[in-house]
């Protein structure tokens, strides 16, 4: 199934921003899934205050992960987020129930 992962990490070193997305690639590629993207999209600021782990956040590292994986694997990664400190907020995207769908997706030019 192909699903893509959207979070905000804590502004902090781009080196834990890496740590975490090394970590979700690393899960996903040893339970035999397959990344097909990783995007950065850059510090950005919040719409709102986001109070996560008795902390408030006003900006966070945007990024999105592109992949296809087994359901626990990505029920695994979203529980694994989401209890991680440097994790704000963290979202996944079903993009493809069956084969069908997934035949139908097509990426965007310069997409990798």
């Amino acid at each position: 199934m192909l699903y893509e992962l959207v979070g905000i990490a804590r502004v902090s070193t781009m080196q834990e921003v890496r740590d975490i997305m090394r970590t979700m690639g690393e899960i996903i590629i040893k339970t035999g899934g397959v990344v097909r993207r990783v995007d950065w999209l850059g510090r950005q600021f919040l719409p709102n205050v986001v109070g996560k782990h008795q902390q408030l956040h006003f900006a966070g590292h945007h990024f999105t992960m592109l992949f296809d994986s087994s359901i626990k694997t990505q029920r695994d990664i979203y529980e694994l987020l989401r209890v991680d400190a440097r994790m704000v907020r963290v979202t996944r995207i079903n993009c493809a129930k069956n084969l069908k769908e997934l035949a139908k997706f097509k990426q965007k030019p310069g997409m990798v």
